[in-house]
């Protein structure tokens, strides 16, 4: 049997962090809340323990999955002790959660992480104090700058049980004691007796379904009826937080001076807050889109000079046709586009993103949306999914089991294809460049995307109120969105986050999807039925309606085509208009541009284009992610209520 260490903590206490430390692991941290939902197991590198990491949780109640997650793992599985990770400069906020862990495990490692961070925030810790009080192992560690690994190790190789004790008032235990007589013997009865007094319907359902045994007997049902529960609930948590505020106040001191600094002062303001993210999107945007070309530019010239190579190699050795041109001008033509139009925007963005992400100015991002999901009737913590859906929407679906009521967890689902995905950046920018700025001026073809992306999130924030009055009546679950502290990032962990653990696995899913999808494609443009190709008979058929919406039936059956991946949308478009001519400027704006023209396209087509490319239903592999996550049913919605949403619109647009 496996010796397992639970690794537990807060929200934005760099739990994952020091998980990847010890196992030697790479998976992608987050600094905001929920970024763990899922338990990772790995072993502790040059010891026989393996580390579970428990999703950040703020209490033991039961009112989100997380909290269910790690309760029932402290509870009923199988472990030698529990490393709880605190920040060095939350101390008070996070001792909440120890005080309620100690009543199921004393067998507790405090790791207090950040350790670097009291000197800039004036706070002196006496970690030495807080050990002698709590009579628990206290170990000093950051991640930054590699503090406390090997104290931790050994710590994790001894037991390390907690000496403090703590009691309620004579009332509180009398209840306790009480309703633990009536328990069976064999559990910790201590903690269920406070569980039944806290109302945990959960735990109870649980342990009825696991092990059939009733909590809440008739003895113990007789018993609560005769009680104020409720307010002895509430003496529980004022106890708790007591403790903490205590102790606290024990162990260190802060400088007097509590300036709140000039971003979150900004932040916090309801006007400036809107224009301070707008900035930062629009910013993101420029650099992105100015640092992309060169190196796209150098790829898709170097990709047509080796697809040259090998064609006159394809000729010399008298290959057939029928072999060299599918896999050529077929799946190597889309292959090529998408490494060299996504690939380098792809990276940048990340990069920058990865740097939001990590410091602490995302999920300041994020907070600023909170109220408008509270106008828009769903949880606050939807805008994170939106914010992970700006990446890829497959990540946001996943993302969405931070969200413990279902209802709040499938509108954010259905309404997060929306947002505009990486995949449908570099379409919408060459769509910008070419048609709506007249110059390749970067900074208008910025503030347009933005433009898109605003009304992007609008039509989401819209639907999804929508959907609270119809199909998902109700009302949001209660939510407070923390703000971590602003953190000094590694170059080296933005580059490895951005690059390898983002990039490249979305490059790779789009490539795989896009060889069959190149050999489908040239097969349709290829294959005649009466001197014309299928591709172009089934547009033809589809070329009505599509005009109906300012589209033609070229670029609708493109998007049906680019379900397995929305970043072969625009090369599928390109092949379709020239069938078999030679498409070696496929990478060029000015050539796309040409085609383009040459085809019909206006000013209103590209418009149209655009927005249909943001209202329309998901790629595939997030039509499986949610397939996978809330059923078949709710998959078949979110592919509908997009497209239906898309056409609406661009009716609207179109005849108003």
């Amino acid at each position: 049997m496996r010796n397992n260490i639970l690794l537990c903590g807060n929200p934005n206490v760099g739990k994952s962090s020091i998980y990847n430390i010890l196992t030697h692991s790479h998976e992608h941290t987050g600094n905001w809340t929920g970024k763990t939902v899922e338990l990772s197991t790995k072993k502790i590198v040059g010891t026989d323990y393996y580390l579970v990491d428990l999703p950040g949780i703020y209490s033991l109640s039961s009112l989100s999955e997380e909290e269910n997650i790690a309760k029932m793992t402290m509870l009923f599985s199988d472990y030698k002790s529990i490393i709880y990770v605190v920040d060095a400069t939350q101390i008070e906020k996070n001792l909440n959660l120890l005080f309620q862990i100690l009543q199921i495990n004393k067998n507790i490692i405090l790791c207090i992480n950040m350790i670097d961070e009291l000197e800039n925030k004036n706070i002196k810790l006496d970690t030495n104090k807080l050990s002698n009080i709590l009579g628990i192992k206290v170990i000093k560690f950051s991640t930054y700058k590699n503090i406390g690994y090997n104290e931790l190790i050994e710590a994790i190789k001894e037991d390390n049980y907690c000496e403090y004790n703590y009691y309620y008032n004579d009332e509180i235990e009398k209840h306790i004691n009480n309703i633990s007589s009536y328990l069976p013997v064999g559990f910790n009865n201590r903690y269920m007796s406070i569980s039944v007094l806290n109302k945990d319907e959960y735990l109870v359902k649980y342990v009825k379904e696991r092990y059939g045994i009733n909590l809440e007997n008739n003895d113990v049902k007789n018993y609560i009826m005769n009680i104020n529960s409720e307010e002895i609930s509430d003496q529980i948590s004022i106890k708790i937080n007591t403790l903490s505020r205590i102790v606290t106040n024990e162990v260190f001191k802060k400088s007097s001076e509590n300036n709140i600094s000039l971003l979150d002062k900004i932040f916090s303001n309801k006007i400036y807050s809107i224009i301070m993210m707008t900035f930062i999107m629009f910013l993101i945007f420029l650099i992105t889109i100015t640092l992309a070309n060169y190196p796209s530019d150098l790829l898709g010239e170097l990709f047509n000079k080796f697809e040259y190579f090998i064609y006159k190699l394809c000729l010399n050795f008298n290959i057939p046709k029928v072999i060299y041109e599918p896999i050529l001008f077929g799946i190597y033509r889309v292959v090529t586009f998408i490494i060299s139009v996504m690939f380098p925007p792809l990276v940048i963005f990340f990069i920058m993103w990865t740097y939001a992400e990590e410091s602490g100015i995302l999920p300041r991002i994020a907070f600023n949306f909170d109220k408008i999901c509270s106008y828009s009737n769903c949880h606050g913590k939807q805008c994170l999914t939106m914010c992970s859906g700006f990446g890829c929407n497959a990540c946001a679906v996943v993302g969405a089991r931070i969200m413990d009521n279902k209802r709040d967890r499938i509108i954010a689902i259905l309404t997060n294809s929306f947002i505009p995905c990486n995949g449908r950046f570099p379409m919408i920018i060459a769509i910008i460049t070419m048609f709506l700025v007249n110059s390749n001026n970067k900074i208008l073809v910025s503030i347009y995307l933005c433009g898109f992306v605003i009304l992007a999130m609008i039509i989401s924030f819209l639907i999804s109120f929508i959907l609270s009055k119809t199909i998902l009546k109700g009302y949001p679950s209660f939510f407070v969105l923390e703000l971590p502290e602003y953190k000094k990032v590694k170059l080296s962990i933005i580059l490895k986050t951005s690059i390898v653990y983002k990039s490249l696995s979305i490059l790779k899913k789009a490539i795989l999807v896009s060889i069959p999808a190149g050999l489908i494609i040239w097969l349709l443009t290829n294959i005649n039925i009466n001197n014309m190709s299928i591709f172009l008979i089934v547009s033809n058929f589809l070329d009505k309606f599509a005009k109906i919406i300012g589209l033609d039936g070229n670029i609708l059956l493109s998007f049906i085509l680019a379900l397995p991946a929305n970043e072969i949308v625009l090369p599928i478009i390109i092949m379709g208009y020239l069938g078999n001519s030679n498409i070696s400027l496929i990478s060029d704006y000015m050539g796309i541009k040409s085609i383009l023209l040459n085809n019909g396209w206006t000013v209103n087509t590209a418009i149209c284009t655009i927005l249909f490319s943001l209202m329309h239903f998901p790629c595939g592999t997030t039509l499986s992610t949610i397939k996978s996550e809330i059923g078949y049913k709710w998959a078949f919605y979110s592919f509908i209520i997009p497209l239906i949403t898309g056409i609406v619109f661009l009716l609207i647009y179109n005849f108003i």
